[in-house]
C-alpha cells in the first residue's frame, strides 16, 4: 500500500510545473507564432491579426510598423488597509519590414523580424 502511494505520488508531482515553466513555455509558443510571419508581407500580417499598424518609421534599409492591442485593465480589490489598485497593460509588435516594390501599400513591404513587449499572450497572434 505504501509502495502504491509513492507511485501514486511520483506520478503526481512529475505533471506539476512551476509558474516560471509555464511562462517560459508561454514565451516560447508566442516567439513561435511570431517567427512565422517572417516571409509574409505586411498586408498578409494585418489580413492574418485583424491588427493595423499604429504609426510606422524608417530603419535602416526597411521600415519598422509598430502595432498595438487595446489596453487590458486588471483591478485588484480593496482591502482593509489597501485602497483598490487598476493597472493597464497592452501588446506591442514592433514589425520590421523591407520593401519588395514600391513600398506604397502594406503588400510592398516583407516582413523581416518581429519584436514584442508588454502583455502580448492574448494577442491575437
Amino acid at each position: 500500500m505504501i509502495r502504491f502511494a509513492a507511485i501514486l505520488m511520483t506520478s503526481v508531482l512529475a505533471g506539476c510545473q512551476t509558474n516560471e515553466q509555464h511562462q517560459a513555455r508561454v514565451n516560447a509558443d508566442l516567439d513561435a507564432r511570431l517567427l512565422s510571419y517572417n516571409g509574409a508581407t505586411i498586408a498578409e500580417f494585418i489580413a492574418r491579426t485583424g491588427m493595423v499598424p499604429s504609426s510606422a518609421y524608417a530603419a535602416g534599409d526597411g521600415r519598422v510598423f509598430a502595432f498595438q492591442t487595446a489596453p487590458v485593465f486588471v483591478t485588484l480589490p480593496a482591502t482593509n488597509v489597501t485602497p483598490a489598485v487598476t493597472r493597464s497593460s497592452q501588446c506591442q509588435l514592433l514589425v520590421k519590414a523591407t520593401p519588395n516594390g514600391h513600398g506604397a501599400t502594406p503588400g510592398d513591404w516583407t516582413i523581416t523580424d518581429v519584436k514584442r513587449s508588454g502583455a502580448c499572450m492574448h494577442a491575437p497572434i
